[in-house]
């Protein structure tokens, strides 16, 4: 069968094949994507990208960067808000100490704080630990991981892996690395100095204790607060552009109520 002649034995060529011999096939429906490729015609509808920006995941740092990879706060932060947080939790202390009687009055010729027992020391220490470690735990462990300090100076304590909340977990052992070698004697003090000024000369700003619990002390600005009511509350993109209102068909669609 050639140039549209019928092939031998005079019978006409199937029905669907056109003068030039070449079959037609019947028109296709609509053709759906295999699983795995995009629709014909550009593709799926693209979505708005979500804005990078800091309290979401911290980025780490990489081969060719000095500095810290996000905002943090600076040393001059950190010593203030502590400061302000050990005049808040040694006065009470003191005052418990006064009224169990620590404290003698003063005499013609001394005026020397009463010594206590050995015994009498190790619970007013151990009271002083307690009182300390469950301050600290309790507020960095919180929602805000703030302190009263770290509020007054808008500075806060977030995970290094997630930006968010550490938990009180978490917290208690940040606080247990930097309190407990602080009890030992001779190498308590070298302890707690080598402990504070490690931030000074670390990249990413950290202190012993933040980075046993991978920890970061960030500004409030960078890392804002989520309080309890915005939990839940992500960004969303909605529908994809051009997919109609729930109140109207789409083209062609099928219309239960004619």
């Amino acid at each position: 069968m050639t140039n549209g002649q019928p092939p031998q034995g005079g019978q006409p060529p199937p029905e669907g094949y056109p003068q030039g011999g070449q079959p037609q096939h019947p028109q296709q429906g609509p053709q759906y994507p295999q699983e795995g490729q995009p629709p014909p015609g550009g593709g799926y509808p693209q979505h708005p990208q979500q804005q990078s920006g800091y309290g979401q995941y911290p980025q780490g740092p990489n081969a060719y960067q000095s500095g810290p990879s996000g905002p943090r706060a600076n040393f001059g932060q950190r010593l203030g808000a502590y400061i302000l947080d050990i005049i808040i939790v040694t006065v009470p202390i003191l005052i418990i100490f006064g009224l169990f009687g620590g404290f003698d009055e003063i005499g013609e010729d001394s005026s020397q704080i009463r010594s206590f027992g050995s015994g009498d020391d190790f619970l007013f220490s151990l009271f002083g630990l307690v009182v300390t470690m469950a301050y600290f735990t309790l507020l960095e462990g919180g929602q805000t991981g703030q302190t009263v300090g770290k509020k007054v100076l808008s500075i806060r304590v977030v995970g290094q892996d997630t930006g968010a909340p550490i938990g009180y977990g978490r917290a208690l052992g940040r606080n247990a690395v930097r309190s407990l070698p602080s009890y030992l004697p001779f190498v308590g003090w070298f302890w707690g100095l080598l402990d504070g000024l490690w931030m000074l000369w670390d990249r990413e700003n950290q202190t012993l204790h933040d980075k046993a619990a991978k920890t970061l002390v960030v500004p409030v600005a960078a890392y804002p607060i989520q309080r309890q009511g915005d939990v839940g509350q992500q960004q969303s993109y909605g529908q994809p552009p051009g997919t109609p209102p729930p109140s109207q068909l789409p083209p062609g669609g099928y219309n239960p109520n004619p």
